[in-house]
């Protein structure tokens, strides 16, 4: 069920109501505590990935990435709709509409924006507002996002069960970066369609070497993804404000 409301500050807002009974205004305006890991992967495997129209992000010859972020949601929703939940991504950079692999010619001609891979969580109704509203490949969970004086750990699964478990821990730094209204696109498959979502960030995040960082990944996981051992660099942000627009149906170039 869809309806329309204002704000007070002018905005216009569409109300949706999920399969749950929750209901939730667009755009869904969010706040949390995030930290991630970019990690190089076999540019073969991402592309084997990546619906139609979608091209991995290349780093170096035959090699693109994959970031993996943690996220505890403080709040979801203008009116905080939602109950808080944490949640575990794994994305794809991408680019849309471009077909060269060489870096520069790619970010010229085309769209860069993040495939969302995975997206486990640990509630019912963020499972339905990913899937329902977006077309997220949201499931529920076992995850546990813990943000300390040191940094950021995420454990998804139980470590305790050989091969099942992904974690990892970013370390706090002490500079961050302001995002200043930074825009991001994300993108996912809905009914079969390439689907992307505009999301508008304030706050500050922290990009830099991966000192103070461990990872582990489930087998499994690590070889769908080409994934290599080392990660590139970190992030970390511990004020994040997001605002997610509605998605929409895009041609795949």
């Amino acid at each position: 069920m869809d309806s329309r409301s204002g704000d007070s500050d002018g905005r216009s807002r569409e109300r949706r109501q999920l399969s749950t009974g929750d209901e939730v205004s667009l755009p869904l305006e969010l706040s949390c505590t995030l930290g991630g890991v970019v990690v190089p992967a076999r540019r073969a495997s991402l592309e084997g990935i990546l619906p139609n129209g979608l091209s991995p992000l290349p780093i170096a010859p035959r090699v693109g990435c994959v970031t993996l972020v943690g996220i505890q949601y403080h709040r979801v929703g203008h009116d905080a709709e939602l109950d808080p939940y944490d949640e575990f991504a794994v994305i794809v950079p991408a680019i849309r509409g471009s077909e060269t692999s060489r870096l520069h010619s790619r970010l010229l001609d085309g769209e860069l924006g993040g495939y969302v891979h995975w997206l486990p969580v640990t509630t019912d109704a963020s499972v339905a507002l990913g899937r329902e509203l977006w077309g997220y490949p949201k499931e529920r969970a076992q995850i546990t996002v813990t943000d300390g004086p040191r940094g950021l750990r995420a454990v998804v699964g139980n470590p305790d069960e050989s091969g099942e478990a992904i974690q990892f821990e970013v370390s706090r730094p002490r500079t961050g970066l302001s995002l200043r209204g930074t825009e991001l696109s994300s993108f996912t498959v809905r009914d079969g369609e390439l689907v992307r979502a505009r999301m508008r960030l304030h706050g500050e995040v922290s990009v830099g070497p991966p000192v103070g960082t461990s990872l582990e990944v489930a087998p499994e996981l690590a070889s769908e993804l080409g994934l290599r051992r080392r990660p590139l660099a970190r992030l970390y942000g511990s004020r994040v404000r997001a605002r997610l627009g509605q998605g929409e149906p895009v041609s795949p170039s």
